[in-house]
């Protein structure tokens, strides 16, 4: 898995190369994503919760169609947090500070509460605040970097259980903000802050949920039922050369949406299992762009909203059986439908200038997929599975413009191997994916962003992983990844023609982690880490001037705890190479004659305490 790296709060995810573009529109995501079994967002960017408390992160590659509600075409994420304890009354709290070179200090606390009442509920309390220091000089030699992050969030969860039945009620809030963009001009070497408007923005996510599971003889049922809202909000520089005075344009997309999934997981008794079950889910994205100048005196705003009403429901399942000893076989489908309504306000006279109102869509996607134990620690496997997005509108010059639905067909084959010598596991596999009528947010030549069919596209691709505990105190794992991507591009009028790579996917990328505890420091253990990761080169988007370079660097983190649950002193260095780069290659859309990048965080040194009590 990988993001666009544009920033806490307005990262895209994306899975095998399945990238539709940079840019934050309203299109659904091409990643779907749970916190627990709450379905997170809809068409909005990821929205970066803090990952504190956190049990375990699962990402399922390739369409899930059959398996999730969210459908996605590029796979799922899946955050697990901790569950309240039962019987149990605990807290944990954190501080720290960080310094990063050239840079401003840097700060987090957190704190976590759990409390059980008797051996059927529990509650559990996380509340964290973080600032990351700014890294970039400010125009202004009077002033400190303006482009620190500030994050802060909690969630509440209460459980309670009885023999069959459990029933998790969970609330989310999280606020990130920033009073400048992480931006410097492109080609230029240095970290310093260039443009006559700062460009602040802030993404905030609310998420609040009942979860219900209840075991039935040889089926488990999981309900979860949520209410979300997502809210990105961003300033521009949107000032050209040889204007009087500087202009700039706020957008604001906001994400409303209520979202109800049930799973139903069965095995009978030869081994056979069917799993599945249905979703639906309902809500309205509004996209706002207004457009102005910073005079004293300025001239009436120029703004347009597009409000984007949208309902889906679905039924999908899977069955597996094993047909021969060592065999295993599944096959699935997915029906769904949607409805999505559209309106736009030309703010300037106050008035809907265009509406549209369409039936529902249907579509039915099949998954299959098999595996054999050829050996007995070596698994083939193999699968074909299909998943689709809708088709929609956008606003173009104040008028609808319609894209297609996209659809995405996956095949791939591989081999897995078990735990072996000292633990040595791998797996490899290959695939070819073909992805019709892509969809993308795309960047106008006037520095909009909308919605439109950008091409076809199709990916090759061999992955790689390997796991070995060369010693009982010595984990090795890591991975390589090869993509060759084509889009052909078929939307003349607004990219072009002629044939490129898929942006935002790189052709190499590989990443290796070392966790080593070498034993004891004055009677408390210690654990060494390291994480190296190498973030190949790709292009930012397409379209006219975003054949932007980015990547091309090694990304590295250094970490060394010394304590235990109760007690530790964890130091973190990222980036210790002080490795420059570029990690999104486009500041301002409406400023694409006049490039700007994101660089690459310099050395950051971090030291965080930890008790338990």
């Amino acid at each position: 898995m990988d993001s666009t790296r544009q920033g806490l709060g307005r990262n895209k995810l994306f899975v095998r190369g399945l990238a539709d573009s940079a840019m934050n529109g309203p299109l659904q995501a091409t990643v779907g994503q749970y916190f627990g079994d709450l379905r997170l967002g809809y068409g909005s960017p990821d929205p970066d919760l803090t990952l504190i408390d956190i049990r375990r992160i699962e990402v399922f590659e390739g369409p899930q169609g059959t398996r999730f509600g969210a459908g996605s075409v590029g796979g799922v994420l899946r955050i697990q947090p901790e569950l309240p304890a039962l019987s149990e009354t605990s807290g944990r709290i954190i501080v720290g500070g960080g310094a990063t070179s050239g840079g401003d200090p840097s700060r987090e606390a957190a704190l976590v509460l759990n409390h059980g009442v008797g051996d059927r509920a529990a509650g559990r309390l996380v509340a964290y605040a973080r600032h990351d220091g700014g890294f970039l000089d400010s125009q202004d030699p009077d002033r400190d970097a303006t482009d620190g992050i500030d994050t802060v969030g909690g969630r509440l969860a209460l459980h309670w259980t009885d023999s069959d039945w459990s029933l998790d009620l969970t609330g989310v809030l999280q606020r990130v903000s920033a009073s400048d963009s992480q931006t410097v001009p492109a080609g230029e070497v240095g970290f310093r802050r260039s443009g006559r408007v700062q460009e602040p923005y802030e993404s905030t996510v609310s998420i609040f949920g009942l979860t219900a599971r209840r075991r039935m003889g040889r089926a488990t049922m999981v309900s979860a039922t949520s209410v979300s809202r997502q809210t990105l909000t961003e300033r521009f520089d949107a000032s050209q050369p040889g204007d009087p005075s500087p202009s700039a344009v706020d957008r604001r997309q906001s994400l409303f949406a209520i979202s109800s999934e049930t799973r139903v997981d069965f095995t009978a008794d030869d081994g056979w299992t069917l799993s599945g079950g249905g979703t639906i889910a309902l809500g309205e994205t509004l996209v706002e762009r207004r457009r102005g100048d910073l005079s004293p005196t300025p001239s009436p705003e120029q703004g347009v909203d597009l409000t984007r009403s949208f309902a889906e429901v679905a039924a999908f399942g899977e069955a597996a059986l094993s047909p021969a000893p060592d065999w295993r076989v599944a096959i699935g489908a997915r029906l769904s439908a949607v409805r999505i309504d559209s309106d736009i306000k030309d703010m300037a006279i106050g008035l809907r200038v265009a509406d549209e109102r369409r039936g529902m869509t249907w579509r039915l996607t099949p998954s299959l997929s098999a595996r054999w134990d050829a050996l007995p620690a070596v698994t083939l496997f193999g699968r074909f599975e299909q998943a689709v997005r809708p088709a929609g509108v956008n606003e173009a010059n104040g008028a609808f413009a319609r894209y297609q639905g996209d659809r995405v067909t996956l095949l791939e084959v591989g081999a897995r191997s078990r735990e072996v010598w000292r633990g040595l596991s791998g797996e490899v596999s290959a695939g070819w994916v073909d992805w019709r009528d892509v969809q993308a947010d795309i960047v106008t030549e006037g520095g909009d962003l909308v919605t439109d069919n950008v091409g076809d596209g199709v990916i090759h691709f061999i992955a790689l992983k390997a796991a070995w505990t060369p010693l009982d105190t010595l984990d090795l794992s890591g991975g390589v990844f090869l993509n060759e991507s084509t889009l052909t591009r078929t939307r003349f009028s607004t990219i072009g023609g002629g044939t490129t790579d898929i942006p935002n996917v790189a052709p190499f990328g590989a990443q290796l982690s070392i966790d080593w505890a070498p034993g004891r420091v004055a009677t408390l253990p210690l654990r060494l880490g390291a994480d190296f990761r190498y973030i190949g080169q790709s292009r930012l988007g397409v379209g006219p001037m975003l054949d932007v370079p980015q990547g091309g660097y090694l990304r590295s983190e250094l970490t060394a705890r010394l304590g235990d649950d109760r007690a530790a002193a964890v130091l973190r260095i990222s980036n210790p190479f002080d490795t420059r780069g570029i990690r999104y290659g486009i500041g301002s859309p409406y400023q694409l004659s006049e490039p700007q990048a994101a660089p690459v965080r310099p050395l950051t040194v971090r030291l965080t305490f930890e008790a338990a009590f």
